[in-house]
């Protein structure tokens, strides 16, 4: 990468087209992360991992295609394969959603640019300026994707850090090769130019294939959230916590273990949509959801069952366990206010409570508890087991 001294150009058979294939992966892997990039566009990032696949591209295909070596095109092509490093480290922070460190944007980026500029004057190999400005920026996005909270694509996050810790080492062993011995890594054939070049294509291939892996693994993440988990409340939705059922009913026919579920209604929420608006009325919900997650057990599941009706999932609960823990919560319900931007509310609900005991249908479980809360209503704040229902018809006149 480095242009000769001077005299005749250095032979092509070897590097020249091994230097044209990886332009050309370059380019072609550009363009398969410009194809994901635009199909999520809400990523950060993807796009950024782009245009530093480009320029990577262009410093490579600079050195073919410009025909006769020289200093120029070699100040050309390597600064543009330090521009892809330095937007490669932006990027892998956009999509981590990391901040810039300052010590990169303000002191490595600036100072590696008048680097590699400086070799004009300066009688050092552009080699060892190069990889010597390259090697903070890939081993920082390395470290980065290893230490950042990746939830959803961390398989995807250590697979692209690893070739990227390993092109800073192979930059460090080029740079520390370049100092012993010029004549090594100076243009033409020679092993350790063979050998480097090798390793670059096959790091960049991988560390791309990673990006990507880490933009389909995001991807599959937020589609499966979207489609367990309640938008506005951020808890479970009802497809979700119909599965939950479902394993719990399969548990109690091998473990022999009673499950129940708590069905709960928030008080008067017309009301709330009516007199304060419905952002009001989503900023409630939220609450609730919330109250609901801190009031309930760890071992239990909240979801949002429709509108500003809340299912609790307790496993291995009895029915009067159940109807325990169903107070508790509606006392502590009751017990917080909630308070908005411009309100404070006093927020109850009214609960209906069943248990797997007596019932071996997820449908029938769940109507039991609504026809439970539906009695519930009568008064609000209340919670009704099921085993109060019969006595709470008999009792109407």
């Amino acid at each position: 990468m480095n242009p000769p001294p001077g005299g005749a150009p250095p032979s092509l058979l070897a590097l020249g087209p091994m230097t044209l294939m990886i332009g050309i992966t370059f380019a072609l892997q550009a363009g398969a992360i410009y194809f994901n990039s635009r199909l999520v566009k809400e990523y950060r990032g993807a796009f950024t991992e782009f245009a530093a696949t480009l320029s990577m591209s262009i410093g490579y295909l600079v050195m073919i295609a410009l025909g006769q070596p020289s200093f120029a095109i070699g100040i050309t092509s390597n600064i543009a394969i330090y521009t892809g490093n330095t937007l490669m480290y932006i990027a892998i922070c956009q999509f981590t959603e990391r901040p810039l460190d300052r010590w990169a944007i303000y002191g490595v980026v600036p100072l590696g640019y008048l680097a590699l500029l400086l070799t004009f004057l300066l009688p050092i190999p552009i080699i060892v300026v190069t990889d010597l400005v390259n090697i903070p920026l890939s081993l920082a996005s390395g470290i980065i994707l290893l230490r950042a909270n990746t939830r959803g694509f961390q398989s995807g996050a250590r697979f692209t850090a690893i070739p990227l810790i390993i092109y800073a080492l192979l930059s460090f062993a080029r740079m520390v090769s370049a100092i012993i011995s010029p004549r090594e890594i100076a243009p033409g054939e020679s092993l350790t130019n063979t050998v480097s070049i090798l390793l670059v294509f096959i790091l960049s291939y991988l560390w791309t294939a990673g990006f990507i892996l880490m933009i389909t693994q995001r991807l599959q993440s937020d589609l499966n959230d979207l489609a367990m988990n309640d938008m506005l409340t951020r808890v479970r939705n009802r497809r979700a916590m119909h599965e939950l059922l479902n394993f719990e009913l399969k548990r109690k026919e091998r473990e022999v273990k009673d499950f129940s579920i708590i069905l709960l209604d928030v008080d008067h929420f017309k009301r709330v949509n009516d007199t304060y608006g419905h952002d009001i009325g989503d900023e409630v919900l939220k609450w609730m959801a919330q109250n609901l997650q801190a009031a309930a057990r760890v071992q239990d599941t909240v979801s949002r069952w429709g509108g500003e009706e809340f299912l609790i999932l307790l496993p291995s609960t009895t029915l009067e366990d159940a109807f325990q823990i169903a107070e508790r919560i509606r006392a502590h319900i009751e017990a917080t206010p909630f308070v908005g931007q411009e309100n404070t509310l006093k927020i109850t609900f009214s609960a209906g409570v069943s248990c797997s005991s007596e019932y071996f249908d997820i449908e029938k479980l769940c109507k039991v508890a609504d026809e439970a809360l539906y009695i519930a209503k009568r008064t609000r704040n209340r919670v009704v087991p099921q085993n109060q229902i019969e006595l709470e018809y008999r009792s109407v006149p």
